[in-house]
This record gives C-alpha cells, structure tokens and sequence, in this order.
C-alpha cells in the first residue's frame, strides 16, 4: 500500500466532528469494536452543528454511550438490542430499540431502510495491499460501509485482522482517524459450581463430530472445560469467548470441510486481550456477517447442529420461557434462538435449554406458569428436546405434557420438587397418584453413569433407573414375550399398570439399586436392558433380577450387568448377592456361570438359586 494513499486520507477525531451536520445519521460499528476514540470525540464536545444527531449500533455493551450522555449532547441512540448499558425502559426514553431478528438486520442496511449518512468503523491497520479488517465485530461493518455516504475508518493497532471475506479496502474509505485505545474486554471470571455441573450436563448431550452453536456467559465457559475428551468438533455461533482458544489448543475443535476448512465460524469475539492475540490471522477462525447464518443458503447441510438456549426461568413444560436481563441480539436470546430453530429442523440437531435450578432468592427457576410475567417472556414453540439444570437432565423430545412434567421436577431443586409435585397434581398435570419421593431422588447416584460400546458398535448409556422412566419401562415390558417374562417374573404377568410400575421406578438407591441400559434412536431415549438388586429381609440377602430386550440378547450386555451390579455391591460392602433363575433359563445360568466370583449353586422348588460371596 502506498503510504500517500493513507495520510492524504488521515484526520483527527475533532476535524471529522465539523464534517458532521446537525440531524445526521451514524454508524458505529458494534461492541466490542467500537470506534472509541471518535465516540469519546462526540460525547466531549459541545459543538452545536452535532444536534440532532442519529447514532446507530447494532451492539452497545460498554459505558460510553449512556442515557445521561444522549440526553445532555441531544442525540439518539438507535440500537438491535437490550444489553448491559440498556434497558428496556432506557430504549422508549432516550434511546431508539429495533426489534429485528440476526436475519433480517443485514437486509434493514442491505434495502437502506436504515440509510446511513457517515459510517464510522473500528478496522485493523492496512496490510500491505490497503485492505483492513474489521477485526472482533463483522455482523454488518461491510454492508454499513458499502451503503454509507461517507465512510470513515478509525485505525487501531490494538485491532487484530482477522480471517473474513469482509475486508475493506482503503480506496473506499473517505477518512482515517487514528486511535490506540484499548478495545473493551471481558474479564475473565472462574465459573461457579452450578455452572460446572450445568457445563457437566450439556456436555453429555453432545457427541464427537458436532456442529456446536456456543456463546459467552459462565455456563459456555464450563461446557467448554467439559468438551476437552470430544474429538472432531467445531462451531457456528455469533459470539466466540476465551474458551475457543482451549478447545482449539486442545485439538478438540477440528478443521470442518462442511464449513470449508475452518474449525469456527462466528461473527464476533468478546473477551480478553488474550483472545483478541489468539484470532490475529488465525486460519481456523473465520469471521462472517450476520446473513451467513441464513438457513436456506449455508446451514441446511448441517446434520447435527446442537444449540443451547441458557435462560433464567422455565415452565413446568419448557413452552415458555424467561430470558436473561443482560441478553442482546448477539449473544442472547433472540441469536440463540435462531440457531435453536435450525437445530430442530436438521438432521440430528438438538436443542438444549439450560438454567439454575434457584434464582438468587433461592426461588425455584422452574415454576407452573409464566403466564403472570411480562417482561422476556418467549415461547419455545415447542423446539426444546432436552432441559438441563445442575441436577440433571430431562429429556422431553416426543414426551407428554405428564411426562415433561415429572422430567422437570426431577432436575428441579430438591426443595422445591414436592411442592411442584403437589402444583403438577391441583392443575391435572399428573395422575393423582404420582409417587415422587424427593428424599429418594437426591440420593440419585450420577457417579454409577456410565457408557459402554458392544458388539455392531452399538453404544448403550447405563445409569441408575428414574421416576420418570416409568414410561419407558413399561413399553420395554410390553416387548417382552410371555415366555420372557415368565423367565423373569416367575409368573405369566401380562400386565404393568401405573400403579405398579411407579412403585418399581421409585427406589432408594440403597437397598435396591437399579441399573438400567439405554440406546438413542433418532433423538428418543428407549431402555432395553435392567439389571438390580434388592434387599429381602426374609432370606437376609440382595436379590438380583435382569431383563435384556430380546433383540439384544446374546451382545453381552446382562453379563455386564451382572458384573457391574456385583462391583457396586462390592464397594458398597455388601458381602452376599443372589439371584432366582428357572432350570430352563439356559442363557441366563451362562451368564452367571462367566461371572467373577463365581456362583454357589443348588436347587429348590423348582428354581436354581445362585449365590455369590462377595469379597
């Protein structure tokens, strides 16, 4: 680039103040890219020919433009969104807000809806051709400028150029105003323990070559710090934070052929000088406008998009929700949303709402109806297949209201699910009859989950039954044959109501232990094996029962029950377990045959009793 071209161009923040009109339109590029050196120019002075004015940002997350600043120099501020610096109060005062969805801002500049006098854009310093980058905030920085009377780029050194097809030339800006402020950041904070069992959870929802739609916030921190074990990932979103560089570093997001190379696609970053450093010219990192995330053209080849909706508060069946104060057009709702609504569309996409269990008052996030609230109010449409608290999990993909009804209660805080319980029941939510004992459910195991991968590559989730598999459950006994069940109840049972099967799911997880082994078809949860082991006062002993569906007998999968339930036992100092098993039941007596330590054996009343003494 030819330096003449660059300083015949250059002027100062005060000299660019008197090329403004009164009743102008600006441009600002957004936050965190913010054109700092010219705002503080704007907000210091009192020239009057600056009255009047209109200032357009699609983001505002800093402390230069405030309500007190427009209201005293007599200019408006025209926003996307409602962030940290903004309220929804502040936008029907001083400032101007625009509802509008990611899509559909480009096309508002794009169709000069919004025609723009002067444009004045954050870029990095020239490179050696004359194109300068937009850096940390691409959204709409090159349509803004395209259609601009007047475009004024302010050079910053402290900009990184980043990886983008929006690069703007010098030959098109008018003016250069030159600045060396530091761009604003978002300090790193250690997250929470909620947030880290809430990052715990999610993780488990994702699986090795994922498309993950992540942001910023505590809980995109903790998912991050779980992923560390999955391997070829990568990420669609609009806002990128610190954590990129960990997964990045740690192999653990991959170059993508499906996003042409790159490892991450994102509009923006917002965080640290370290990640500012850490996307200089970074090859795995592309930054887009905001119109590449339009569905029709570059994310309907997408199968297994997965997108996660963090919210302050939810229904008792996640069809409406609350969400956050400090949200905005990037990194909030409105963008979560989005890429939420593509997920439920596409192939194996999934779409994960995560929240605190309590507010800060200790009330609970999950509440019967949100129909009293009106403030952040939005309904799901019904998208959501999985709900995540630091309590667990809830899978509501093809489930009844009853059904994601009890899932609720269950990752609900635990002094708080007997009354949701009692609610569930005053609004005909659940059989009046539910059992839910919450001094059971705390005393869930999570440490007995585990994944084990047999024969055919077929991947079986075990972890320890729930009140909410009732359901499950009773369609795995209806698969059975009558020969298998008589195999396992002793008896020619043909049927399992309600009333006795909520009984079976609902156990202590002391003296009986249930195990149970799930597959995922298609999204959908279907138990297919049980091993447990209960105490019978009578005989003094643990007695052990198993079902596999008989589809996947002879893959190893009781024998693994078998052998988990005697370790479990065995760390638990249990020291005899036993088990029934008719003479006929051949397959049966080879599994416990194989098991270590081997049975005692011997007959009675017809039944081979099998007992094995544990060290």
């Amino acid at each position: 680039m030819k330096n003449g071209i660059y300083h015949d161009k250059l002027i100062s923040a005060e000299a660019f103040l008197d090329l403004v009109k009164p009743g102008s339109r600006l441009f600002l590029s957004s936050e965190p890219a913010s054109p700092l050196h010219t705002i503080d120019a704007l907000i210091s002075t009192n020239k009057m020919n600056l009255m009047d004015l209109e200032l357009v940002q699609l983001m505002t997350i800093g402390s230069f433009l405030t309500p007190d600043s427009c209201d005293l120099l007599h200019f408006r501020l025209k926003t996307f969104h409602i962030g940290e610096s903004l309220s929804r109060e502040v936008c029907y005062g001083t400032f101007d807000y625009i509802p509008a969805g990611i899509i559909d801002i480009p096309k508002i500049f794009e169709r000069n809806i919004l025609d723009i006098d002067i444009a004045v854009i954050a870029l990095s310093p020239p490179d050696e051709e004359g194109f300068m980058s937009p850096g940390i905030a691409v959204d709409v920085a090159a349509i803004a400028a395209a259609k601009a009377t007047v475009v004024v780029a302010e050079i910053n050194p402290n900009m990184p150029f980043t990886v983008t097809d929006s690069l703007i030339h010098i030959d098109d800006v008018d003016h250069v105003i030159e600045s060396d402020l530091p761009l604003t950041e978002r300090p790193a904070r250690a997250y929470d323990d909620v947030s880290g069992r809430m990052g715990w959870n999610i993780s488990n929802l994702i699986d090795d070559g994922s498309t993950v739609v992540m942001h910023v916030g505590s809980v995109f921190d903790a998912l991050a710090s779980h992923l560390k074990k999955r391997k070829n990932l990568s990420v669609l979103t609009n806002v990128v934070s610190d954590w990129v560089i960990d997964l990045i570093e740690e192999k653990v997001l991959s170059p993508d052929p499906v996003h042409g190379g790159f490892a991450v696609i994102t509009n923006s970053c917002y965080g640290t000088r370290r990640l500012y450093d850490y996307v200089h010219r970074n090859p795995l990192i592309r930054f887009v406008p905001l119109d590449y995330h339009n569905p029709a053209s570059n994310m309907s080849h997408l199968k297994n998009l997965v997108s996660i909706l963090n919210v302050e508060k939810t229904d008792i069946s996640c069809n409406t929700v609350r969400f956050h104060a400090r949200d905005n057009i990037l990194s909030g709702y409105p963008s979560k949303f989005h890429f939420a609504l593509v997920s439920s569309q596409l192939g194996e996409g999934r779409v994960i709402c995560a929240l605190r269990s309590v507010d800060r008052e200790g009330n609970s996030s999950i509440v019967m109806s949100l129909e009293h609230e009106t403030e952040r109010v939005r309904s799901t449409m019904g998208i959501v297949q999985y709900v995540v608290t630091e309590y667990g999990i809830a899978s509501l993909f093809g489930k009844s209201i009853r059904e994601r009804v009890m899932a609720l209660i269950d990752i609900a805080h635990p002094s708080h699910r007997e009354e949701l319980l009692t609610q569930a029941k005053e609004t005909g939510y659940v059989y009046q009859d539910q059992i839910y004992v919450t001094g059971n459910a705390v005393n869930y195991p999570e440490n007995l989950e585990t994944v084990k991968t047999f024969r055919n590559g077929l991947e079986v989730k075990f972890r320890p039954i729930k009140p909410t598999d009732e359901d499950m459950l009773r369609r795995q006994f209806y698969t059975f044959s009558d020969s298998s069940r008589y195999m396992r109840y002793f008896t020619a049972m043909r049927v399992m109501p309600h009333k006795n099967m909520q009984k079976y799911v609902n156990i202590d997880y002391d003296k009986t232990l249930s195990i149970v082994g799930l597959i995922n078809e298609g999204g959908r949860e279907r138990i297919i094996a049980e091993g447990r082991y209960a105490w019978y006062e009578y005989d003094k002993t643990y007695e052990m029962g198993f079902a596999v569906n008989e589809e996947f007998q002879g893959m190893g999968i009781a024998s693994f029950l078998l052998n988990y339930l005697i370790k479990i036992a065995a760390e638990r100092g249990i020291k005899k377990l036993s088990a029934s098993v008719l003479p006929e039941n051949k397959a049966m007596l080879r599994v416990f045959d194989r098991a270590d330590p081997a049975p005692r054996k011997r007959g009675a009343d017809g039944v081979v009793e099998l007992n094995f003494d544990l060290p």
